[in-house]
């Protein structure tokens, strides 16, 4: 539901957006007024950008749930489990924008971002006790602080007055500073599964830019999916917490809004 919300937030701010757009380019038709017409020629400019997101995972369960009850069959805690998802949350993020002129059409873009956000993933169990079935639900919390270094093409169509659209795609690596990977479980608790610091992902977004007299402006929605199986081992005592998911990726989507 969340992710519903989300999407439908960043559709309904392009919508506003765009047709701003439309409105200003028809006042300035008669004009045929250009703002900042010298950033589509400098061979390079600078900015930043920031934003809101949704952290999420890519979770694949474990290709059996009752084989791998069967290996733990006499657990007084947590019975068997039959259900393993994840949960995503709201997060927001802020970067410095490099941008390199290739063609009129083509840039290169450099934009190290540092993100903050949340996911979750949720372990549903049951049990057999005094003659009957008791429910529980675990829900682990993943406090995300990455640092991501993406490379992109941004590929901009013909410029109309002062708006164009454009698309862009590339890759990024990102490193988690909150992540769980070599935390002393004494300290932290009960760490029931464990996520990878570092992760490669590969990105895809569309987006509108806007040029008013003293900056432009852009608005922007780009998705990223992590390439690394981020699972790693957790609580030894209770090994069929990480051993219930088979692959685990990240995931996320970012709306941002950049200056320049």
């Amino acid at each position: 539901m969340k992710h519903r919300k989300l999407i439908a937030v960043g559709f309904f701010l392009f919508l506003f957006f765009f047709s701003g757009t439309q409105s200003l380019i028809a006042q300035r038709k008669a004009f045929s007024f250009q703002n900042r017409e010298e950033l589509d020629f400098r061979p390079y400019h600078f900015g930043f950008s920031l934003g809101f997101n949704q952290m999420n995972f890519a979770l694949k369960p474990a290709e059996s749930l009752r084989e791998l009850n069967n290996d733990n069959p006499g657990d007084p805690t947590y019975g068997s489990f039959y259900t393993v998802r994840p949960e995503p949350d709201l997060g927001f993020h802020i970067g410095i924008i490099s941008n390199l002129k290739i063609t009129s059409m083509l840039d290169l873009r450099f934009v190290p971002t540092l993100a903050f956000g949340d996911r979750s993933i949720v372990y549903e169990y049951q049990k057999a006790t005094s003659n009957q079935v008791d429910a529980g639900v675990i829900k682990q919390k993943f406090e995300v602080t990455t640092i991501e270094f993406p490379l992109h093409l941004k590929f901009k169509s013909v410029r109309i007055n002062n708006a164009r659209a454009y698309v862009l795609g590339g890759f990024k690596f990102s490193t988690d500073l909150s992540s769980n990977e070599y935390k002393d479980e004494g300290n932290e608790g009960t760490i029931y599964s464990r996520s990878a610091k570092n992760d490669f992902h590969y990105e895809l977004g569309l987006g509108f830019d806007y040029y008013f007299p003293y900056f432009k402006f852009s608005t922007e929605i780009k998705a990223a999916f992590g390439l690394q199986n981020l699972i790693r081992k957790g609580a030894i005592t209770y090994p069929m917490f990480h051993t219930s998911i088979d692959r685990l990726n990240s995931k996320s989507i970012m709306i941002s809004f950049l200056f320049e």
